[in-house]
């Protein structure tokens, strides 16, 4: 080969290297071309218009030079007899083969280099496959065609929905009519002597004095405050969007809301906000095993935390998912074979019960082996005030100079179990509570 040709040749290689990496670099970056990036591909197609333009002067050169000119075999391995006189190029565009002795031949060729692009192909036979990214206009290149293509766009808004709240619906709801609501509760979680709140009755002979008792009563407080949310969008892409941004913003915000409640319901320090029921004072904790293996659910725990809830026939185990393996491998105590709790065939759909009652994946509880991965819980004795239900405004003022809209979404509730205590039973020296987790297991 022409040595100034071979210059020529790797300086083209050169900068169509160079411009193909810009253009895969704002793909895989899902942006238009910087101006920077836009000069450089303009400096590079009137650099490669130049050297097309030696290269074929050099051939022209070539092809009127009266000195035989050696086929180079890297570059063609032919059986034309003009490889061995004139112009190599000439001499392999006339070739129908294109220097490949057997179709077998060219198909192995072209297996070797299927995992590169044509104009890049280890085998030189294979370059005049490569048409794209030469000298014609396509949409390959922006600035060679690229920006003429019109871009489609769709209408649908994609999102990953939260997961359905699965405490919500459960809850005792209280209306609200002043920020601070004081609700009257008896006293009645020692049963030791009286399941009233301190009322006793007894025998009495005919003539036999009476013993008076009297009921002890509490105020349960419930206490309204804020849950807010704001944001700012401009009146250009309030304007301009073909998908209406001020319900992406509604919704977008009630998910948060519903996420943010669930949240306190299980872990609100009841100030400033609900109170959790891992915060409660009602909570039951039940320990592990002795001997448990760190990060494992045992049947005993299950067992267990049955045993300490109140009123069972109305509670729902929540769980994480981190969870669902050891619960369901959790095999049978003292059976000499391993029987499976919850299944008995790997074909079965994942469990949605548990010793009766409803068991619910969810990610608000904790990782396995951490106090609160596995709960026991009768909402119904969970009280939720609401004061002020979701609302929303919004402003043009607020950043009037700006050009931006302000959009504020809020609402005002309570919530708390509300036991203060959990109940002691009158023949059982452990105590129930209609809340109950599962201890540390780390």
């Amino acid at each position: 080969m022409n040595v100034r040709i071979k210059k020529l040749e790797e300086r083209k290689k050169a900068l169509v290297s160079q411009s193909d990496a810009i253009l895969d670099k704002a793909v895989s970056e899902d942006r238009e071309n910087t101006d920077e990036e836009n000069k450089t591909l303009d400096a590079n197609a009137a650099e490669l218009k130049t050297i097309a333009a030696k290269i074929q002067r050099e051939q022209d050169l070539a092809a009127f030079s009266t000195t035989a000119t050696p086929i180079n075999s890297d570059d063609w391995v032919g059986h034309s007899a003009d490889s061995t006189i004139g112009n190599v190029k000439a001499a392999f565009e006339k070739d129908p083969n294109r220097g490949f002795s057997t179709p077998r031949e060219f198909l192995m060729s072209v297996m070797q280099n299927s995992h590169l692009p044509a104009k890049q192909a280890v085998d030189d036979r294979l370059r005049f496959l490569a048409t794209a990214g030469t000298d014609e206009h396509g949409a390959y290149a922006d600035p060679f065609g690229g920006f003429l293509v019109p871009v489609g766009f769709s209408q649908d808004f994609l999102k990953l929905s939260p997961e359905d709240d699965p405490i919500g619906g459960r809850t005792t709801k209280i209306p609200m009519t002043a920020p601070r609501v004081e609700i009257p509760a008896r006293c009645d979680k020692d049963h030791s002597t009286s399941v009233s709140g301190g009322l006793t009755v007894m025998r009495r002979a005919e003539t036999q004095e009476a013993i008076a008792t009297r009921m002890k009563i509490e105020k349960v407080a419930l206490v309204a405050t804020s849950l807010f949310g704001v944001t700012y969008a401009t009146e250009e892409i309030l304007q301009d969007s073909p998908v209406s941004f001020v319900a992406l913003l509604e919704a977008g915000f009630r998910d948060q809301f519903t996420f943010h409640l669930i949240n306190e319901r299980l872990w609100g320090s009841g100030v400033g906000e609900f109170e959790g029921i891992i915060n409660s004072p009602s909570l039951v904790t039940v320990d592990k095993d002795t001997g448990q293996a760190a990060k494992t659910i045992t049947y005993n725990n299950i067992v267990n935390m049955r045993s300490r809830c109140w009123r069972y026939e109305d509670a729902v185990w929540l769980y994480n998912h981190d969870a669902l393996p050891p619960l369901m491998t959790m095999v049978m105590p003292g059976a000499a074979v391993g029987v499976p709790i919850w299944q008995t065939s790997a074909r079965e759909g994942e469990p949605s019960m548990l010793l009766g009652r409803p068991a619910i994946a969810t990610e608000y509880c904790q990782t396995l082996g951490t106090k609160g991965d596995l709960i026991l819980a009768n909402w119904s004795q969970y009280l939720e005030g609401i004061y002020e239900p979701l609302q929303s405004a919004e402003s043009i003022h607020v950043r009037f100079l700006a050009h931006e809209r302000t959009f504020k979404f809020w609402l005002r509730n309570a919530g708390k179990c509300w036991w203060r205590s959990p109940l002691q039973p009158h023949k059982s020296a452990k105590t129930l509570s209609p809340f109950v987790v599962l201890n540390d297991r780390p």
